[in-house]
């Protein structure tokens, strides 16, 4: 069994613990550095260069961003510049707001089975 100074000792290192934790958190709407000196925010362009050359080293290049097709590409699997009805490549013709995808495929569809209705032969030209 332990004892209770033990356990005492157990809840004041506990409480103390708290103490030292609740220490780290910042009073309501204080303001947090987070940078400062060469790498604060406002003196970072121009101080950044001077510790480089006084290190000897060579700024890094930030890389480019991807595109938006490379996203689309990556996150869908799909090319978004490809129509995926003909798989003919797609051009920017017109914009509509407000206007879901599923709507709007579902119009080029009943597009596509009118315009198959129309060049149907009649029966009678078939006979």
């Amino acid at each position: 069994m332990r004892s209770a100074s033990f356990r005492a000792s157990l809840r004041n290192s506990g409480e103390n613990w708290i103490g030292r934790y609740i220490s780290h958190v910042p009073a309501r709407h204080f303001k947090m550095v987070r940078y400062s000196g060469f790498l604060a925010n406002r003196k970072r362009g121009s101080l950044l260069p001077l510790v480089y050359e006084a290190l000897q080293m060579r700024a890094r290049k930030k890389p480019e961003k991807p595109g938006f097709a490379v996203l689309i590409k990556g996150f869908v699997g799909t090319d978004p510049y490809r129509c995926i009805l003909c798989g003919d490549r797609r051009r920017f013709a017109v914009a509509q707001a407000e206007t879901h995808a599923m709507e709007l495929l579902s119009e080029r569809l009943h597009g596509v089975e009118k315009k198959r209705w129309l060049r149907m032969p009649e029966l009678d030209q078939c006979a």
